[in-house]
């Protein structure tokens, strides 16, 4: 049985994270509570998905660490013939392994932990005919605990089990990657969850259900897989789920999850959004909104990657582009205008987070952080969202202010100059500029004139 612990502890942290944002406030207007301390730094936002070579170390180091890369996921896809994967013949299993293997090392020596996508190195990546089979077809499994066995037994002997999660099929409510009934998924899931447990137990992760779609009360997808997984006692290490559609936002959907956890009497685990923002959200405003939702509710995330072929495994999912971008070998990276934020992200917002809510549109996020007696934050808009915006700075005080007076605010602007492959090598100074507040509140407007371009603010500098 599960203890109602976990349930009252995720209930509790909805109503601490919601608590601000849905409280009534102006539809232009963002929040900043400098004496609200929700943890220290973790550049929870700094994963990719895919965009790691398969040639070691042919993107320089210094890139990984410059971001505080965390996060990889991958398995192999598209790796043309014969790298298919494990459906298309042992040939084609071992040169997708050999890719995905690479892509494992190279990871876990820049710091990342690594996101397995088995079903990638099946050969169910979305490239796969019509007539692909898919695990229990018929229901015959011989193919599927094969394959199991041969790449547990090839991950053991290349050493490549450390900061492994396994996500065991990637969104399986999309026809595209799962190709049949959710039953036959249920099924699939189960076998392969207790699979992973005899080979590893819990010193390897499981991560799930990867959906496409979030979870909510009314989706009946999620609340098969919840009685599933409740019933069969195959819970996932890490709640995950992508948020590439363009609309919602984290606080609601994190309060989905958390309806169907108290409905299914199950635990609250680590959330992980494995794939987040749309290529036209890759953008500096677009990414730091996500950055602010994701670091709300305490969500690791990982960029969505929208590139394919040769592609797919370059450029760290659209933060660098290199001198040609067709050049297999990669010579001349350098970092975009969205490289630029996660640099500073990474490196200049340290000390404690403090918490903050979106406009009341929810269409503009600020994530800031408190180090001292300074104060840093980064703003945007989801893109095609341009217009002014305000953010309300509370608790002055916090950074040994008075509470009412002169304080100097430095900006940064970051620029999208030339698109995802255009060279940006800082972000641009916009000068510093003293401000007078009272009753220990500081607002200022934000003014968002294009969709490529996030700003920072630094408080009493």
């Amino acid at each position: 049985m599960v203890s109602t612990k976990s349930l009252h502890a995720a209930a509790a942290l909805l109503c601490a994270v919601s608590a601000s944002p849905l409280a009534e406030r102006a539809t232009n207007t963002a929040v900043v509570n400098l004496n609200n301390n929700t943890g220290s730094t973790a550049h929870l936002a700094s994963g990719i998905l895919y965009g790691i070579p398969d040639k070691a170390n042919q993107i320089p180091s210094h890139f990984y660490s410059d971001i505080g890369f965390n996060y990889f996921r991958g398995g192999g896809a598209q790796v043309p013939a014969p790298g298919r994967g494990w459906i298309w013949g042992t040939t084609e299993y071992k040169n997708r392994f050999a890719s995905a293997l690479s892509n494992y090392k190279t990871a876990v020596q820049n710091g990342g932990k690594v996101i397995f996508l088995i079903h990638d190195l099946w050969g169910a990546d979305g490239s796969q005919n019509s007539s692909a089979p898919y695990p229990g077809d018929n229901g015959n499994w011989a193919s599927w605990d094969s394959y199991l066995n041969q790449w547990i037994s090839d991950m053991n002997a290349n050493g490549a089990t450390s900061n492994l999660i396994v996500d065991i099929w990637n969104e399986p409510d999309l026809s595209i990657f799962w190709g049949r009934s959710q039953d036959q998924y249920l099924q699939m899931w189960t076998r392969t969850y207790n699979r992973l447990r005899q080979a590893w137990g819990t010193n390897v992760l499981i991560s799930g259900p990867a959906s496409a779609n979030t979870p909510s009360a009314g989706n009946t997808w999620w609340k098969n897989y919840m009685s599933t997984v409740s019933s069969s006692g195959t819970i996932p290490d890490q709640w995950a789920w992508h948020m590439e559609g363009g609309g919602g936002d984290l606080l609601s959907t994190y309060g989905g999850l958390v309806s169907l956890l108290n409905n299914y009497k199950l635990p609250m685990r680590p959330v992980n959004i494995n794939e987040y923002a749309t290529l036209t959200e890759e953008a500096p405003p677009g990414s730091a909104w996500w950055i602010a939702q994701l670091e709300r509710i305490n969500a690791h995330g990982l960029r969505g990657n929208w590139l394919s072929g040769r592609q797919l495994h370059d450029f760290m999912a659209s933060l660098l582009g290199k001198t040609n971008v067709n050049d297999a070998t990669g010579t001349g990276y350098f970092g975009n205008g969205d490289f630029q934020l996660y640099k500073y992200y990474n490196q200049n917002m340290t000390g404690h987070r403090v918490g903050t809510s979106p406009s009341g549109d929810v269409k503009f996020d600020v994530y800031a952080t408190v180090d001292g007696s300074r104060a840093k934050m980064i703003f945007g808009a989801r893109p095609s969202n341009t217009g002014t915006w305000q953010i309300q700075i509370n608790s002055l005080s916090s950074l040994g202010l008075p509470t009412s007076g002169t304080v100097k605010v430095k900006t940064w602007g970051f620029p999208l100059s030339g698109g995802h492959y255009g060279q940006v090598n800082a972000p641009v100074d916009k000068g510093t500029v003293a401000h007078t507040y009272s009753g220990n509140t500081l607002t200022l407007a934000a003014y968002m004139t294009d969709a490529t371009t996030a700003y920072s603010w630094e408080v009493n500098v």
